[in-house]
């Protein structure tokens, strides 16, 4: 149990230092109290909550949050999304992500993104590490997108993505493949 709690709690810790680095704001008091405030950061705490409430058979309360954090952010994650620690959200609402989507580590998404599945049912989508995904853009059905990739906005992502990928348009298609390490970086 406590190896549980030591994973929550550093997720939860990356997902508030990424939120954290992005705050203008100087001064330590005055970076922290803003980030707290942002809606981004408060839908994945109270994801993570939720998400622990699932996990210790308390869905009645899990539930309840999990639809006033909604309310609150305009932002859906259901607690049985598997989401890697480090998750940055931008600005308020209208995101909705799939309860069988899987995002991995360090992700960015902006405004607007859906994570889902295609059909009432289907499969959804697996993200990797470090992905960032723009304004707007879709990501729909059984496919991955690799590690490193770029989604822009307002992309209807309907077919796998490399890793390193920068995809855009509608639908989708991969334009470029970063080619090293330091690039993904930038």
């Amino acid at each position: 149990m406590a190896a549980q709690t030591t994973a929550k709690t550093s997720a939860i810790r990356a997902d508030f230092d990424r939120v954290y680095a992005q705050t203008s704001y100087r001064g330590a008091l005055r970076k922290t109290f803003h980030s707290l405030c942002q809606p981004g950061f408060q839908a994945v705490a109270g994801y993570r909550f939720t998400r622990w409430l699932m996990k210790n058979h308390i869905p009645v309360i899990g539930a309840i949050v999990q639809r006033l954090v909604e309310v609150w952010t305009g932002i859906s994650i259901p607690p049985e999304t598997v989401i890697g620690p480090g998750l940055l959200i931008h600005h308020f609402g209208g995101i909705v992500i799939n309860g069988n989507a899987k995002l991995g580590s360090f992700c960015t998404l902006h405004h607007g993104v859906t994570i889902g599945n295609r059909t009432s049912g289907g499969p959804s989508p697996v993200i990797g590490d470090r992905v960032l995904i723009g304004v707007g853009a879709a990501v729909l059905g059984g496919i991955t997108v690799g590690d490193d990739a770029e989604i822009g906005a307002n992309a209807v992502i309907l077919k796998p993505v490399p890793e390193g990928g920068i995809a855009v348009g509608i639908p989708a298609r991969v334009v470029r493949i970063k080619s090293n390490r330091s690039e993904a970086s930038s």
